[in-house]
């Protein structure tokens, strides 16, 4: 198919084309299995994040490859989030006069209403910390129970039957991700 590198590419090269971020893309348009040369260097690349989970906090943060710096250095939002704040900050120094809007809001009291709603932030992501640790556990009890089935459904079930019964049980549990 288009776009992919000939069988004799290096190994590097044809593994980065079927993985993104360091993880295996499933359908990377390829009907052929990876290479052991791909495998090597995949197994090569996870045993160096392996060992940087043991080294200090200050050490982790200076590596960029295999971590989220990479997708935050790339992601348009941030920028554009950033720019604007510092051109919001840039025009506020710059300008000589104040402006009504803000004139207006020094009669107000910005801290009570501030204070107030940190008050109800605090209070919502409590809430939701705690939605989702409920969810989580529910998640892991219907995986816990999912593995039970399987175990029981292949070794009392012909093979099939039991496949597809945990196909099946497995396409119900992703289900319940997504609603």
């Amino acid at each position: 198919s288009a776009g992919l590198l000939p069988r004799n590419a290096p190994p590097q090269a044809r593994s980065d084309e079927r993985r993104q971020n360091g993880v295996i893309k499933k359908d990377s348009g390829s009907q052929e299995d990876l290479s052991f040369q791909d495998l090597a260097s995949i197994e090569k690349e996870r045993r160096q994040l392996l060992l940087r989970s043991e080294l200090p906090f200050w050490r982790i943060l200076s590596y960029y490859r295999g971590t989220s710096l990479r997708a935050v250095v790339s992601d348009s939002l941030v920028w554009t989030t950033l720019l604007i704040y510092v051109w919001i900050r840039w025009r506020a120094n710059t300008i000589d006069y104040v402006p009504a809007a803000v004139a207006m809001m020094e009669k107000t009291n910005v801290n009570i209403l501030g204070g107030f709603l940190s008050f109800f932030l605090v209070l919502f992501v409590n809430q939701t910390n705690d939605r989702f640790l409920e969810m989580y556990g529910f998640s892991k009890a219907c995986s816990g129970r999912i593995q039970d089935i399987a175990g029981v459904a292949k070794t009392q079930l012909p093979y099939e039957v039991a496949d597809r019964l945990v196909c099946h049980f497995n396409a119900a549990h992703i289900a319940g991700y997504v609603g």
